[in-house]
C-alpha cells in the first residue's frame, strides 16, 4: 500500500489570472493499493462520487493510458482499493479538484512502473514534466497543477509544446489566513461572470500589477504588495458571487493592514498579511456574517505531491 498526498492549493493571488499559483498547508490523502478482485473499492468519499467516473479514477486511468502508449504492450490497469481523507474542501477554490487528479495521476505512475528493484513508493512510470502536462490538460488550466504537484509559489504558462512552469521565491515575512464560507462558487459559474473582451488598458495594467506582485512577494515588500495586488481581471467580477466579501474584507484589511484575494475562483478569500488575524477581527466577522466563515491560518506547503 501506498499514502499519497497532495497539498491544497490558491490560485490567481490577485492578477496571476490562471498562471500563479501557491500550494498550502491543507492536505489530501490517499491510501491505495491493488484490489483483492476485479473492482474498484473507494472509502471516505462523498456518496456521489463513489462510482468509476471519480476523478481520481479518471486521472488514475489517464495516466494509465499515457504509460502504455509510451511503453506498450497495452495491458488494463489494476483495479484499486483506495481510501481518502482530506481537509481540503470541496468546491471552495483551494484546488480540491487538483488533488484528486493529482493523486490519481501518481498512482498510476507508481503502479504503473516495472521498476520492481526498487520499492513501492519510490517506482514512477511518468516523469513530474509528464505529470505537470497531463494534470494542466485534465484540469484546462496549470495555475493548481503547479503548485500541487511541486510545492511552493509557481508561476505556469501554457505553450504551443504544453505547459511549463516556474518556481518563484517567497518571503517568509508573509502570513497567510484562508476564510472558507459554507457554500460553494462554481467555476463554470465564476468564469461566466468574466468579460470575453478587455480594454488594452486594462490588459497591460494588470500584467504590470503581476509583475510587481511577483517581486514584492519575494522581497516582502508590503507598500508595493498592497499596490499590485490590485486586480483588473476577475475579482471585479467575482467578488459579486461571494455573499459577505466586501465584509470581511474591510474586517480583515483594516485588523492586518494586508490584501484579501479571492482564492482561485472562490470561494474561499485568501488574507496575505504581515501580521497575523487578530482575536477581535474573528469575533466580528463570525458575528457579521452568515452563513458562518471557517478561519484557518495556513503556511505555504513547500512540498508537492508525495508517494510514502
Amino acid at each position: 500500500m501506498i499514502t499519497i498526498t497532495v497539498p491544497a492549493s490558491s490560485a490567481n493571488l490577485g492578477p496571476g489570472f490562471d498562471c500563479l499559483g501557491l500550494a498550502l498547508d491543507l492536505y489530501a490523502y490517499f491510501d491505495v493499493d491493488i484490489s483483492p478482485d476485479n473492482d474498484n473499492h473507494l472509502s471516505g468519499f462523498l456518496s456521489q462520487y463513489i462510482n468509476n467516473e471519480n476523478l481520481f479514477l479518471k486521472a488514475y486511468r489517464r495516466g494509465w493510458k499515457a504509460i502504455v502508449a509510451a511503453t506498450g504492450p497495452d495491458r488494463p490497469p489494476y483495479p484499486l482499493t483506495v481510501q481518502f481523507h482530506s481537509d481540503v474542501p470541496i468546491s471552495r477554490g483551494l484546488g480540491s479538484s487538483m488533488t484528486m487528479v493529482a493523486g490519481g495521476l501518481m498512482a498510476a505512475s507508481v503502479f504503473g512502473s516495472e521498476e520492481t528493484d526498487k520499492p513501492l513508493g519510490q517506482r514512477r512510470a511518468l516523469t513530474p514534466a509528464q505529470l505537470f502536462e497531463l494534470s494542466a490538460k485534465m484540469e484546462g488550466h496549470p495555475d493548481n497543477a503547479a503548485p500541487a504537484l511541486f510545492g511552493g509559489l509557481t508561476a505556469a504558462l501554457v505553450t504551443d509544446d504544453g505547459p511549463i512552469y516556474m518556481p518563484l521565491p517567497l518571503s517568509d515575512k508573509w502570513q497567510f489566513t484562508v476564510f472558507i464560507p459554507d457554500f460553494e462558487v462554481r467555476t463554470e459559474r465564476a468564469r461566466s461572470v468574466l468579460p470575453d473582451v478587455y480594454p488594452r488598458s486594462v490588459a497591460a495594467a494588470n500584467s504590470a500589477h503581476a509583475l510587481f506582485l511577483i517581486k514584492a512577494l519575494e522581497s516582502g515588500d508590503l507598500a508595493t504588495f498592497k499596490i499590485a495586488a490590485n486586480d483588473l481581471i476577475h475579482e471585479p467580477y467575482r467578488r459579486r458571487l461571494i455573499k459577505d466579501f466586501d465584509i470581511i474584507q474591510k474586517i480583515t484589511e483594516e485588523d492586518t493592514n494586508g490584501r484579501l484575494l479571492i482564492s482561485g475562483s472562490g470561494s474561499t478569500c485568501l488574507l496575505v498579511s504581515q501580521q497575523p488575524l487578530s482575536e477581535d477581527a474573528r469575533a466580528a466577522i463570525e458575528k457579521r456574517t452568515d452563513p458562518s466563515w471557517k478561519v484557518v491560518r495556513v503556511t505555504p506547503s513547500m512540498e508537492g505531491v508525495t508517494v510514502k
